[in-house]
């Protein structure tokens, strides 16, 4: 499932990717107030599915505001204890925010998407 975002100067797209019970949540443009809502209901309608792992890829996010980071935080919130998240993030945009305010600490950061993937492979083996 795609969906795109686009508000004024904001323009989002996600994708919705199911690899077994894991889910993947691509996105691509811009995290801010104006996006992170939309973001927030794809991930909330996936959530509703009870997948094991969700997978969310930042790779391709041009900007991240604070407000996805806040979004980051009540997603792994919102996750049964046996669910695992994990964020792929690499680079000024996305991983050094996520460090700078100290939520490496708290989600599971991967800097590539087969990297995260790979912890799939691992939780279901």
């Amino acid at each position: 499932m795609t969906q795109q975002f686009v508000s004024g100067p904001s323009s989002l797209v996600c994708t919705e990717t199911w690899h077994a019970t894991t889910v993947v949540i691509s996105c691509s443009g811009v995290v801010d107030m104006l996006t992170a809502p939309h973001m927030g209901q794809l991930i909330a309608t996936a959530l509703d599915k009870r997948p094991s792992m969700v997978i969310i890829d930042l790779t391709e996010t041009t900007m991240f505001a604070s407000c996805g980071m806040s979004l980051l935080v009540e997603t792994k919130e919102k996750l049964s204890e046996d669910a695992s998240l994990v964020v792929v993030a690499d680079g000024p945009i996305t991983r050094r925010p996520l460090e700078l305010v100290g939520l490496s600490a708290f989600l599971t950061l991967r800097s590539t998407l087969a990297e995260a993937l790979g912890e799939v492979s691992v939780a279901e083996g």
